[in-house]
């Protein structure tokens, strides 16, 4: 059986290689779950949004203003829970996190 840390590891692994764009993967929560065939790894990442000033010149004091407070606004922090085999760390997917 592979422990909490292994868990985690595995799950941070996957972030990177599954969700594009993921950065800062932190990990929130490890549970093992009820039946003890999964740990369920939740983890936070944050994600940029889509660079919908691209296009103005960044040499401007005003659009280097607006790049950055876009860059700013455009970022959000998500969360998955990862489900990784008790048994052998095998990667069992991945779905979103749901409050409550």
């Amino acid at each position: 059986m592979i422990d909490f840390e292994d868990a985690v590891r595995i799950a941070l692994e996957n972030v990177e290689k599954l969700v594009k764009g993921a950065k800062n993967p932190v990990p929130e929560e490890a549970l093992l779950s009820s039946d003890g065939k999964f740990y369920e790894v939740t983890v936070s990442y944050d994600l940029d949004g889509p660079g919908a000033f691209d296009t103005l010149n960044p040499s401007s004091k005003d659009a280097s203003n607006l790049l950055t407070l876009a860059a700013i606004m455009g970022r959000r922090k998500e969360y998955k829970v990862f489900l990784i085999n008790s048994e052998n760390g095998n990667f069992g997917g991945f779905r979103r996190y749901k409050e409550g």
